[in-house]
């Protein structure tokens, strides 16, 4: 198994695990919370990007 190939388990799994704490808890109240959502969302996905870029 390459580099790569963990590298975008990990980070669909990250995404998941997202929208999986969405589902669990609803929406945030905060504006902390809703900035540490929105990165743990797109973070992985410009990470996805670059990879499949980089391919």
């Amino acid at each position: 198994m390459s580099f790569k190939n963990i590298a975008i388990g990990l980070n669909v799994l990250l995404m998941l695990l997202c929208v999986g704490f969405f589902a669990g808890h609803g929406l945030p109240k905060s504006l902390m919370l809703w900035s540490s959502a929105i990165l743990w969302f797109v973070a992985p996905i410009v990470n996805l990007l670059y990879i499949r870029k980089n391919s």
